[in-house]
C-alpha cells in the first residue's frame, strides 16, 4: 500500500498540468482577500487584529484543497489511463491510495501557501505601521485551515471518483463554492453554513461574521459530508468495476 501511495503522490505532483493546480491554490485566498475591500481598512486596528483580519482568507483554501484532491483522480480519467491503474493495483488500493495521496499533497501545498501568505501579510502590514503578531486566534486560523484541507481533499477526491470527469469535477469543487455558497452566505446564511465548503471554512474562522458555524458543529457537518461522499464514491466505483 505504501508503494501505491508513493506512486500516486508522484503522479499528483508531476507534469506541466499540475501548474494549474498550484495557481488555483494561490488564487483562492487572493480572490477572497480582494472580494471584500474592507479587509484593507486597517485603520484603528492594533497589529494583532490587523494580522488576524488579513489571515482570515486562508480559511477558504479548503476549496483549493478539494481541487487538489480531485486532481489526483480526475487527471487519470482525463488521460484515459485509469483502466491501466485499476488493472495494475486493483480498485480498493487505487481508491484508497488516490484519496490519501491527494490529501497529503493538498496539506503540503496548503502549508506552503500559508507560509507565502504570511510573508504577504507582513508586507501589507508594514506600510500601515503595523507588524505581524500571531495570537492564539491567528494560530487557530492556520490549524483550522489544515483540518479543512484534509477533509476538503477527501471530498474533492470522492467527487472525482463519482463524476470521473476533470471539467465537471473542477466546476463542482471550484465554481459551486465560489459562486453558489458565497452568494448564499450573504443571502441565506442559515442554509449556506451547512454547505460543505463553508462548513470546512468555519473550522478556521468559526462563527465568521455570525454567518458560519462554530468549530464543533462545523467539524461534525464537515465529517458528515466527507464520510457520505466517500461512501457514495466507493459504492459507485465498485459497481462500475464489477
Amino acid at each position: 500500500m505504501r508503494g501505491a501511495i508513493r506512486s500516486e503522490v508522484l503522479r499528483a505532483v508531476s507534469g506541466t498540468s499540475v501548474i494549474a493546480v498550484y495557481f488555483v491554490a494561490l488564487l483562492m485566498p487572493v480572490f477572497v482577500l480582494f472580494s471584500d475591500g474592507s479587509r484593507f481598512d486597517l485603520a484603528g486596528l492594533d497589529s494583532a487584529a490587523a494580522t488576524t483580519r488579513l489571515l482570515e482568507p486562508l480559511a477558504w483554501s479548503v476549496i483549493s484543497a478539494a481541487f487538489v484532491g480531485a486532481y489526483a483522480v480526475t487527471r487519470e480519467y482525463y488521460y484515459d489511463s485509469m483502466d491501466r491503474t485499476l488493472t495494475g493495483v486493483g480498485y480498493r488500493r487505487a481508491f484508497s491510495a488516490k484519496l490519501i495521496a491527494g490529501t497529503l499533497v493538498a496539506v503540503a501545498l496548503s502549508v506552503g501557501i500559508f507560509a507565502l501568505w504570511t510573508v504577504l501579510v507582513l508586507a501589507l502590514l508594514i506600510p500601515e505601521g503595523s507588524t505581524l503578531v500571531l495570537t492564539p486566534h491567528a494560530w487557530h486560523i492556520y490549524v483550522g485551515a489544515v483540518c479543512g484541507a484534509v477533509l476538503g481533499a477527501l471530498i474533492g477526491g470522492a467527487i472525482g471518483w463519482i463524476t470521473r470527469n476533470y471539467y465537471l469535477t473542477a466546476g463542482i469543487v471550484l465554481v459551486v463554492p465560489m459562486a453558489v455558497e458565497f452568494a448564499l452566505m450573504r443571502t441565506a446564511p442559515d442554509v449556506a453554513k451547512f454547505s460543505p465548503g463553508l462548513a470546512l471554512a468555519a473550522l478556521s474562522v468559526p462563527g465568521y461574521q455570525g454567518r458560519l458555524l462554530e468549530f464543533v458543529p462545523a467539524l461534525g457537518v464537515g465529517l458528515a459530508w466527507t464520510i457520505a461522499l466517500v461512501l457514495v464514491a466507493w459504492v459507485l466505483g465498485r459497481r462500475r468495476v464489477a
